[in-house]
């Protein structure tokens, strides 16, 4: 049955895939059945994601059992290294000397690789060195180190406000969750409002005990959480039935659509009219996002080889290309109609600063009289972010 899926779904047939959630949904019926038989499953199948990875390694930490002093590789330092090949060339990857090379810097050591990128997590005092050396391989994204050692001393002074018999802080009437890629996207969203923040979104969707623990963190009687993401509406359904305060989702499925979610919040409204409000305010704004492909295919009739960047409206394919200053000029004049009065350029790690000017100046000459907004959304894997209101 999964290997007809793409039979089904002319869009899996297009793209050369099965469905993932009949795969998934296999993997557990085989889980079941080993089970069964008493056969032990497969480290192949049984490998979890980088994400379960990290947290388990940073349980086993202990945190709050252990002094700061006694941290002997104080930064947690996680990213992502994009090969290219002209580094490969150079540097042929393996990910068994990959591994070698850099538990020389730390410990806590994780990595997942495939054939386009490799995921990093390891404990180090020298943070800068891991990525230097990262850097042979390839561009890197995604990259975040954290002073565990202050982590520690704020977990312990938390720890601290919150025994018996200390008051907790008084539940504040709104809280506000959302979803963001990207430390740029983050603030912007911190910006206008946002209470909590839960980092994922494109190939890093967070689960549903992140989300209900940044829902917890919020402190409000009325929470109102922003997925940003199709594939994390869902997660984000199932994190408020599980709490215990009134969580409203709205389904917001880009980061555009969430942010405009947002700035229509009123905090002097009911939660009902602010429901409303927020969810009408999804469908008035377009959201356009430019990325690369990562397979050769042909999707709605566009032939789309592997690197090429491809410019999305929404889930639908507008152009394709090798430049992506000509992706991102052709989605423009897609999203842009006579009624559009606003463009927001959200730009990320893979887009320069002459990338932003040139946009700007074309969106300045050929859409004269567009108020335009540009922000370093920092987010890996998409250069732009638009949104056309």
């Amino acid at each position: 049955a999964l290997k007809r899926t793409p039979e089904l779904l002319p869009i899996l047939k297009e793209v050369g895939v099965v469905d993932s959630g009949g795969q998934g949904l296999v993997y557990i019926y085989e889980g079941f059945l080993a089970a069964l038989k008493g056969e032990i499953v497969s480290a192949a199948r049984a490998e979890a994601r980088m994400d379960d990875l990290v947290k388990m390694v940073h349980h086993q930490s202990a945190q709050s059992h252990i002094h700061t002093d006694e941290i002997e590789f104080g930064y947690c330092t996680e990213f992502m290294v994009r090969f290219e090949p002209d580094k490969l060339a150079e540097h042929p990857f393996s990910e068994e000397t990959f591994r070698r090379e850099l538990s020389q810097f730390g410990d806590s050591l994780l990595v997942v690789a495939d054939d386009e990128l490799v995921k990093v997590h390891i404990h180090s005092e020298t943070p800068g060195e891991v990525l230097t050396y990262g850097q042979r391989y390839g561009s890197l994204i995604n990259i975040k180190i954290e002073n565990m050692r202050e982590q520690h001393a704020n977990i312990v002074g938390k720890e601290a406000k919150t025994l018996p018999g200390v008051a907790k802080e008084e539940a504040k009437p709104y809280g506000i969750v959302a979803v963001a890629m990207g430390a740029g996207v983050a603030e912007l969203f911190r910006s206008i409002g946002a209470h909590a923040i839960i980092e994922g979104g494109q190939t890093m969707n967070p689960s549903t005990e992140e989300i209900a623990d940044a829902i917890r963190l919020a402190n409000a009687e009325t929470v109102f959480v922003l997925p940003n993401n199709k594939n994390i509406v869902m997660a984000a359904k199932q994190a408020a039935e599980l709490s215990e305060q009134r969580v409203i989702v709205i389904p917001s499925k880009t980061v555009p659509q969430g942010l405009a979610a947002l700035l229509a919040f009123n905090p002097a409204q009911p939660a009902e009219q602010n429901e409303q409000a927020m969810t009408a305010a999804l469908s008035r704004v377009k959201t356009g996002q430019v990325t690369f492909s990562v397979r050769d295919t042909t999707i709605d009739g566009i032939e789309i080889e592997k690197g090429d960047y491809m410019g999305l409206w929404d889930d639908r394919i507008i152009a394709a290309h090798k430049d992506k200053l000509t992706v991102t000029k052709r989605l423009l004049d897609a999203l842009i109609d006579e009624e559009s009065e606003i463009v927001t350029i959200l730009y990320g790690e893979d887009a320069t600063e002459i990338d932003v000017e040139a946009v700007v100046a074309y969106l300045e000459t050929k859409h004269d009289g567009i108020e335009v907004e540009v922000h370093n959304g920092k987010q890996p894997l998409y250069p732009f972010i638009i949104s056309v209101e």
